[in-house]
């Protein structure tokens, strides 16, 4: 009955023990995953006054939390279809031959053919002015 019971708790100790041990594991796999998840984020000082998109919003808010948001001034852009006017839209247009821009040089015309591209600027074209 001795070598019974003697096994008995020798098994139990062996059932037991694992447990402790694949907590600990778990709890350090998490952390790792936490950790490469923030990783994968910029700095909040390289969004500070940029409008973001609403799933990197999210994820800033889960990461830095909504007053930091509030204190760099990072915003959710509502939908997209909002343009707001900056340097990011201005870009070639009309196959090349023009130049979106907020308002048109002396030189230039307005392409009203080709404006949609540009957004909230215009299609500026050189030539004729009209």
């Amino acid at each position: 009955m001795e070598r019974k019971s003697f096994l008995s708790a020798i098994f139990i100790v062996l059932l037991v023990s694992p447990a402790s041990i694949m907590a600990k594991t778990l709890e350090e796999v998490n952390e790792t995953r936490n950790k490469r998840q923030a990783q994968a984020l910029l700095p909040i000082a390289s969004y500070a006054g940029l409008t973001v998109s609403a799933p990197v919003f999210a994820a800033l808010v889960t990461v830095y939390g909504a007053y930091a948001l509030y204190r760099y001034n990072i915003r959710r852009r509502e939908n997209s279809y909002q343009r707001i006017r900056s340097d990011h839209d201005s870009h070639s247009c009309a196959n090349n031959r023009g130049w979106c821009r907020p308002t048109c040089f002396s030189h230039e015309y307005t392409d009203w053919f080709n404006n949609d591209v540009c957004g909230s600027y215009r299609c500026c074209r050189p030539g004729r002015s009209g």
